[in-house]
């Protein structure tokens, strides 16, 4: 029926229909065939802007992160620094309870122990978070030879640990040369408790 329709009509009729045809046919076949492919193009160059982005974004994350722990590295060689350099209240007691002893071996001899701040029998009390470092200093008295007090500063100060000798004054003890009269202001530095100070 359809074909003696087409059959009766006009030839302008039969080629716009023929048109027709042909454009609903190239329509499908590009719906059918091109369209998809076009659009997994399309998302296949998304996908690759997306994993260029996310590539850059991942190498300035990565930057930043190095950056970071070379920090955290160089701080905490230098925590350890001042870690080292620092005594607990245990070892501040027993350093200045062997200054005289120490004293003795270089041929000086102490006649006075005067602490005037971080007093020891204080230390623990003194520090108020476990961190906290704080400065403990003494005027030692004493008397030897020239030669004697070099040793004896040598011996005191030749430690793992910081110690600070503030001022040094020497007098002559008489009208002789020797012995003479030294007066040294010490000061050294204390944390309650290294390890905690070093986690943090």
């Amino acid at each position: 029926m359809l074909m003696n329709a087409l059959a009766k009509s006009s030839r302008s009729s039969r080629i716009a229909f023929s048109a027709a045809i042909v454009i609903i046919v190239a329509v499908a076949a590009y719906n059918w065939m091109v369209a998809p492919h076009t659009k997994y193009l399309h998302a296949a160059q998304e996908y690759e802007l997306m994993m260029g982005d996310m590539a850059r974004k991942n190498k300035i994350i990565k930057t930043k992160e190095a950056i970071k722990r070379k920090e955290v590295e160089n701080l905490r060689a230098e925590l350890a620094g001042v870690q080292s350099a620092v005594f607990t209240p245990y070892e501040a007691r027993r350093f200045f309870s062997d200054i005289e002893a120490v004293c003795n071996a270089a041929s000086c001899l102490v006649y006075s122990i005067n602490f005037l701040s971080g007093n020891l029998a204080g230390v623990a009390a003194s520090v108020e978070s476990d961190s906290q470092i704080v400065e403990n200093s003494a005027v030692v008295s004493f008397v030897g030879s020239y030669g004697n007090i070099i040793s004896f500063l040598s011996k005191v100060t030749n430690r793992p640990q910081k110690v600070v000798v503030r001022s040094l004054k020497i007098t002559a003890f008489g009208e002789k040369p020797d012995p003479l009269e030294c007066e040294m202001v010490v000061t050294i530095y204390t944390v309650r408790d290294r390890e905690i100070f070093a986690n943090e």
